[in-house]
Parts: C-alpha cells; structure tokens; sequence
C-alpha cells in the first residue's frame, strides 16, 4: 500500500502528502511519484467533475476529447495545488505562463472549476490581459517613448500597480465580501465599463495570475542588440522600445511577479505554434465581435501582432522550465504530452 500522512485544510478536505502504489491510470500525464490520491478519490472526483467539466468545454467550444485529461491530469495537478494551498495561511497566488494561444486561459478555468467543484477551494482567475492599460493611455505612451507600445501586450503595456493592488485586495477578502474584477474587451481594445466587470466573492483561497508574459525574467544586454525580427529591425532601430520593456521587467514587472507562490508554464513546440493556434483564437473573437474594428483579420496583421511578443517568448522557451515549479509541455497537435515538476 505504502505510506500515508494526511493533512487537513481548513475545509475539513484531506491531502495526502505522502505516497500511493494504486492510481487511476498508470500511464497518466501527471508524474506518479506527485499523485498524492488514491484511485477511489480519483474515481469518486472523477464521477462528480465528468459533467460539469464537459459542460465548461462546451462553453469554451472546445473539442470533448479534452474530457480524456480530467482524471489523467486535471484532477492531480488540482490536488497538487491543494496541497500546496493547504500549507500556507492566506490566498495561494499561482501564476500561468504560457505564450499567444497555448491555452492559459482554458487550464486556469477548468483547473479553477475542479478546485472550487471538488475540492471546496474558493477559486479566482485573473487575466493580465485585463489590466491592460487603457487604450488612451497606450497611445500616450506610443507619442511620449515608441510609437510600438501602441500595441498591448509587452511589459510596459499593463497597469502592474492595479495588479498588485487586486492581489492583495483580493487576498484579503473576508466572508460576505465581494470585490469588482476588471475586464479588458479585445474587441474595443480597452477596459470595460466598470458596472460590466465580473464579481468576486471571499474568501478566496486561491488566485490563479495568467498571462503571457507572468514571471517572465529580464534579458541581458548583449540580447537586446540582436533584432529578433523585421519588426524590431525596421522599427526598433535605436532599441528603445525593446529596452523600455526589459527595464519594465527589471522594476515594477518584477514587483508583481514577486507576489506569486508558484509558477507554471505552459511550453508550446516552437513559436511557429503561436501563429496557428492565436489565429484560431482570432477567429472565435471575430465570430462573437462581429461588429469590432479591433481584431486582426488577415494573417499579415496577426503576423505584425505576434512579432511584438516573440523576442520574449523565444526567451521563456529558453530559461521557464529551470524557473517555473511546473512544466506543462504541449505537442504539435495542442494536447498535454507531458507534466515535470522541478519542486515539488
């Protein structure tokens, strides 16, 4: 049978932090040796998640065969992070990476369902795409230092001091309280109106920070000089943009970055993926906006977009998996290949 130590949160819920010889699936995504449930837990969450999780994919337009993950992956990397939340005494902040179109946004969702559905854990999902900054103040920016930080998404382009602020906002709410999450809507390429913003409600227990870019590190100076692309090459001649955005990382970046517990990083193939996968993400945009001007509606602007982030995304490739906890590698075909956790 092996060991068993169990440790109970203040749910009354129960992780075994020790190890199991059964689970459900021997050739699960998730490493056997971090599966601290036992395979009628697994069955038992498994039965309870199957229609709620189908429900959300759903929702998401997303092919059913995701359902294959929930006990192979979802349900463990949960408990895991279940665990790990029952070892501190306030709101577990775990941070997402994954580059344009990996599918952050879907893993912290559903990961936040099963948290909050089987575990009992109140769980809250933050986007750093909404707190963008406003699209006027972006423009400012693009008159005051480089007509490229027009665009939203590199470091620079988001309002960290909001983030930091929701953090700890959002960390200290009490029972009964509640909490206005902002909303950027891609279509009108700024901020909702605040009476449109999602509610939050406490305590939370806790908040998953996905983005792009989340806990992505600076570069050096000998990396900034080589041009990553035509972009950076025709436009960014002097390197003041691409250096604006790595002091940002250097600064108020790497503030933010500072509040996260965990980091997880979700590794595409190669950037090549980003072009094909944000491009059908443009696509289920354009569909629900139909009536935006925004969004990017032929390859060459889609192309002109992705240029913007793929200095940094080369360098996550590069240097996330010796930096985040958890390595979440996709094949060609956006499925999950593999799980590696370099702390456990």
């Amino acid at each position: 049978m092996g060991w068993r130590i169990w440790r109970p949160n203040r749910f009354g819920l129960q992780f075994n932090i020790g190890r199991f010889a059964g689970h459900i699936h021997m050739n699960t995504i998730w490493p056997i040796e971090h599966n601290k449930l036992t395979t009628e837990q697994t069955e038992k969450l498994h039965q309870s998640l199957r229609s709620p999780f189908k429900n959300r994919l759903q929702q998401f337009a997303i092919d059913e065969g995701l359902g294959d993950y929930l006990a192979s992956f979802y349900i463990p990397f949960a408990s895991w992070l279940g665990e790990k939340q029952s070892t501190v005494s306030r709101t577990l902040v775990v941070g997402i990476n994954g580059a344009q179109g990996s599918g952050k946004s879907t893993l912290s969702q559903l990961t936040a369902d099963i948290l909050t559905q089987g575990f009992g854990l109140n769980t809250v999902v933050l986007s750093i795409d909404d707190i963008y900054k406003t699209r006027q103040q972006r423009e400012q920016m693009a008159i005051d230092i480089h007509p490229l930080f027009k665009t939203r998404g590199v470091p620079g382009t988001h309002d960290t001091a909001l983030g930091m602020s929701l953090i700890q906002q959002i960390s200290t709410l009490k029972a009964g309280q509640s909490l206005p999450i902002p909303h950027f809507d891609k279509g009108n390429d700024d901020r909702s109106p605040k009476n449109l913003w999602p509610r939050c409600t406490g305590p939370v227990d806790i908040l998953i920070v996905e983005g792009w870019c989340v806990g992505t590190q600076p570069q050096t100076t000998d990396e900034l000089t080589h041009a990553t692309n035509p972009l950076e090459k025709n436009e960014d001649e002097k390197l003041i943009w691409r250096r604006t955005v790595n002091e940002h990382l250097k600064t108020d970046y790497k503030e933010f970055f500072g509040l996260l517990d965990c980091l997880i990083f979700l590794q595409i193939p190669n950037v090549d993926c980003v072009l094909k996968w944000r491009g059908l993400q443009e696509q289920k945009l354009a569909e629900k906006h139909q009536h935006e001007r925004h969004l990017m509606s032929t390859q060459k602007s889609l192309k002109r977009f992705i240029a913007h982030y793929e200095r940094l995304t080369l360098s996550q490739l590069k240097n996330m998996p010796d930096i985040a906890d958890l390595t979440i590698t996709l094949d060609n075909h956006h499925q999950i290949k593999r799980a590696l956790i370099r702390r456990p």
